[in-house]
């Protein structure tokens, strides 16, 4: 929400002679026609530039409201009122986890600007690369934030300033010269067999025992925790040959999804279409908040001797590799996890070793005819 602004008119009449319901000067004053339509030349005023900006898609506020009616120039827009432009108009687009990050790069930026600039705010006209560098240096040195998490926060930035390119409002780009940098990252991960020590977890704890499954779930299905949230019967369908399929557009990216169920999600399902929550909200798996899920999976990993920092989005991470592992085709991976682009789904793709071995073991067995001839021409 925009602040409020006052812009005085600089004219003074008694008090006795305003109207505060009609919002006009009372007819009883000798000037009331000249001040009244001084007052309508306003009002006018602001309506035609809050609909010509409207029409050119041009960044509204009430700083540069005030500015337009003072006659200053209103080419040079700010930084912040820039990022908070770019977040109102992308909620119907953007997942409220993003929304959130792009909240907190405005209030990084907006400390960043009022601890090491010195100042409320920056002209958008004014960025350039040394900018760019200094904020990620105040990121690294200030923030003590590590090298992806500042990589992102720079992105995140850059689209806003590209959203500003798009518009007009912005003419040269400040990040023409920057380069991106991460570093490789562990994604922690469980194989089969920890996976099926998880199953086999037996407890009397009703809440452990709604996160197990709702973990394994998927785990059997790649779903994302926020995925898996808004899941719901709609999301079913049975393919031509029976089998039953998830079909769904990906909360975090809107890109189409479709993962075949396993037996094993199949009886999960089936586990709690009488559970109360179930019957109330029409979603397929009950779910706690992704912070009470990740630390019950904490107290899980205790119980079953996993030796792994684990939560939500491991399973997901699971669902990838062991799928990859068991040569499922790496495009087909892709379009379970719902990805936008396929070198996303080759993160997943490092050989492993239990895949290592396995591939070779086959290549091993296919040398065996010609082993076997080998050793009695020797002897």
């Amino acid at each position: 929400m925009d602040k409020q602004i006052n812009h005085s008119t600089k004219v003074c009449i008694p008090i006795a002679d305003w109207d505060s319901k009609k919002v006009q000067v009372k007819a009883r004053n000798e000037q009331a026609y000249v001040l009244n339509k001084k007052i309508s030349d306003l009002k006018a005023k602001v309506l035609d530039w809050l609909e010509l900006r409207t029409k050119k898609e041009e960044l509204i506020s009430s700083a540069l409201l005030k500015e337009h009616l003072m006659g200053k120039s209103t080419s040079s827009q700010t930084l912040l009122e820039m990022i908070q432009y770019y977040i109102n108009n992308s909620k119907s687009r953007l997942s409220g986890g993003t929304l959130k990050q792009y909240e907190s790069i405005k209030r990084k930026v907006a400390k960043y600007l009022e601890q090491e600039l010195l100042v409320p705010d920056f002209p958008l006209d004014k960025l350039n690369y040394r900018f760019i560098n200094d904020y990620k240096v105040y990121l690294e040195s200030k923030c003590m934030n590590s090298p992806n998490t500042i990589d992102r926060d720079v992105k995140r930035l850059k689209a806003v300033i590209h959203f500003a390119m798009k518009l007009d409002i912005l003419k040269e780009d400040p990040f023409i010269n920057y380069k991106s940098s991460t570093v490789p990252t562990h994604r922690s991960t469980l194989n089969m067999d920890e996976i099926n020590k998880i199953e086999s977890l037996v407890t009397s704890n009703s809440t452990i025992q709604l996160v197990k499954d709702a973990f394994l779930f998927m785990c059997y299905t790649g779903l994302s925790y926020s995925d898996l949230r808004n899941l719901s019967q709609n999301d079913l369908h049975t393919s031509m040959v029976g089998k039953r399929l998830i079909k769904i557009t990906r909360n975090k990216t809107n890109e189409y999804s479709m993962v075949p169920l396993m037996n094993k999600a199949e009886a999960l399902i089936s586990k709690y279409k009488d559970y109360p929550t179930v019957q109330l909200t029409g979603n397929i798996i009950p779910t706690l908040s992704n912070q009470k899920m990740n630390q019950y999976l904490k107290l899980i990993m205790e119980l079953t001797s996993i030796n792994k920092t684990v939560t939500c989005h491991v399973a997901r991470h699971s669902f990838a590799t062991n799928s990859l592992e068991y040569s499922i085709p790496i495009e087909t991976v892709s379009k379970m996890l719902g990805h936008t682009n396929l070198k996303t789904t080759q993160i997943y793709a490092k050989i492993t070793e239990t895949k290592l071995l396995n591939d070779f073991a086959l290549f091993e067995e296919d040398l065996k005819p010609n082993y076997q001839s080998l050793i009695k021409s020797v002897n």
